[in-house]
């Protein structure tokens, strides 16, 4: 039963929805983020054969979800990394305490093979400390990173779903069908085209994170080898 709308009042969600979708390329008030939709049941009388384009888009509206999943996975992971490299930074400080306590306790002893090597073991204490946190800083950048990869996967899906509404158009007007009276493939096309671009930017900026990321591994790794060399 469909629910009686008093005056000055909005239909309740669910109920805009059917109304909605009734129209075949309308508005989605459920959804999705797109303005023009052609609805299924306008495109039942077409054959599968005939909707290779549409299934095709569709396809890489899964290969988006999948990108999704994916930048999630990697974030969650992040997350965990980022405890550990926080936990090595405190111990790399505490390795710097302990090693300046015995340079102080070596110098006082007058001895200059202990002096040395507890000056050495400060150097390589000190190196420690500059690469933990150098590890820190990277994975700072990586969340930049992956955060930026996760809001292209989400463009992604949205120009994908785009090319879907915009293959169900084409094939409509191809096949004569009307869904409604204000149809129109070009305002398909241009949702598509914005969509798209949106992507494209997204992508963009995702690279740019990666090789900001890239960069500051680079300079963590440089510090971890050169205290391995220092450890000998």
């Amino acid at each position: 039963m469909i629910p009686i709308r008093l005056p000055g009042t909005a239909l309740p969600r669910p109920v805009a929805c059917i109304l909605v979708l009734a129209t075949g390329a309308a508005l989605s008030a459920c959804g999705g983020g797109l303005k023009y939709k052609v609805d299924d049941s306008a495109l039942d009388a077409v054959p599968a054969g005939d909707r290779q384009d549409v299934f095709a888009a569709q396809n890489d509206v899964e290969v988006a979800r999948s990108e999704q999943r994916t930048a999630k996975s990697q974030l969650e992971a992040l997350e965990r990394d980022r405890d550990i490299a926080k936990k090595e930074k405190e111990q790399a400080d505490l390795e710097v305490e302990k090693s300046a306590t015995e340079q102080e306790s070596a110098n006082a002893s007058h001895d200059e093979n202990r002096a040395n090597a507890a000056r050495h073991g400060k150097e390589v204490a000190d190196v420690g400390v500059r690469a933990a946190q150098a590890k820190l800083d990277w994975l700072d950048e990586k969340k930049d990173w992956l955060e930026a990869t996760q809001k292209a996967a989400d463009a992604h899906q949205a120009a994908a779903e785009a090319k879907v509404e915009l293959e169900k158009a084409k094939l409509a007007q191809k096949k004569g069908i009307k869904p409604d009276n204000d149809f129109s493939v070009g305002h398909f096309e241009d949702q598509w085209k914005d969509k798209n671009d949106d992507w494209q930017s997204a992508k963009k900026k995702a690279e740019s994170a990666q090789k900001d990321a890239q960069s500051k591994e680079n300079d963590w790794k440089e510090l971890t080898e050169q205290q391995a060399k220092m450890k000998g």
